[in-house]
C-alpha cells in the first residue's frame, strides 16, 4: 500500500460498507493508522497489520443507529509501542461519521484496563470480539505465562468513557487450571 506516496507494505487498512434494505451497497469509510493528514491516532508504518482483526457491534439493534451505538474495533497486532516491537494496539471507532471522530486508542498499560506494560511480540489486537456490552481482548502471548482474556466494558473502549474495572480470565485464577499455552488466542 502507498501512504503519502511511500510504499508501506502490510501497513493495513479497513473499509466499512452500508447495505440498504433494498440491497444497495455503498462504501462508508476507509480506516488507516494516522497518515499525517487525518485525525486517526498512530502512524501508518510498514508491517503494522492494521485491521488484522476487526469486530463490529450495534449496541442497540432495535433502535435507530447512531454514532454511539455502532462500534468498530480494529486490531493492530504488529504496532510498535515506543521502542517495543510488535507490542500491538487496538483502536475503536464509531462506524458512523468521520473515522477519527470518537476514536479510542488502547495499548497495554495505558490505563484503559489492559494490563501492562507493553511487551515485545505480545501482538495485542490479534484476538478481539465485541458484544453488546463490551470488548473481549485476548493476549495469548503475554504478559502472563499462559495468556489471558480481558473483558473491557463499553465505557473503557469508547472515547470519553469512564474507565471501569476489567474482568480478566487467565489460567491459574478463578478456577482455571494453571496449565496450557496461548489462552486468549481466539476471543469469541
Amino acid at each position: 500500500m502507498f501512504v503519502g506516496g511511500v510504499d508501506k507494505t502490510d501497513t493495513g487498512m479497513v473499509q466499512s460498507f452500508r447495505i440498504t434494505a433494498s440491497g444497495t451497497v455503498g462504501q462508508l469509510n476507509t480506516y488507516l493508522s494516522g497518515t499525517g493528514d487525518d485525525d486517526v491516532s498512530g502512524t501508518s508504518e510498514a508491517g503494522d497489520r492494521f485491521g488484522a482483526a476487526v469486530t463490529a457491534v450495534n449496541t442497540a439493534p432495535r433502535a435507530v443507529s447512531s454514532t454511539a451505538t455502532m462500534r468498530l474495533a480494529v486490531g493492530i497486532p504488529n504496532e510498535a509501542i515506543g521502542t517495543v516491537a510488535k507490542a500491538g494496539a487496538i483502536t475503536t471507532f464509531s462506524l458512523l461519521g468521520s473515522p477519527g471522530a470518537g476514536e479510542r486508542w488502547l495499548e497495554a498499560g495505558d490505563g484503559d484496563g489492559i494490563p501492562g506494560p507493553a511487551g515485545a511480540n505480545q501482538n495485542l489486537g490479534r484476538s478481539i470480539h465485541y458484544t453488546g456490552t463490551g470488548l473481549y481482548v485476548g493476549m495469548p502471548y503475554g504478559p502472563s505465562t499462559y495468556g489471558a482474556l480481558h473483558a473491557l466494558l463499553m465505557s473503557n473502549v469508547t472515547a470519553g468513557g469512564t474507565i471501569a474495572a476489567v474482568t480478566t480470565y487467565q489460567p491459574g485464577q478463578g478456577g482455571l487450571p494453571a496449565a496450557g499455552t496461548r489462552f486468549g488466542y481466539t476471543a469469541r
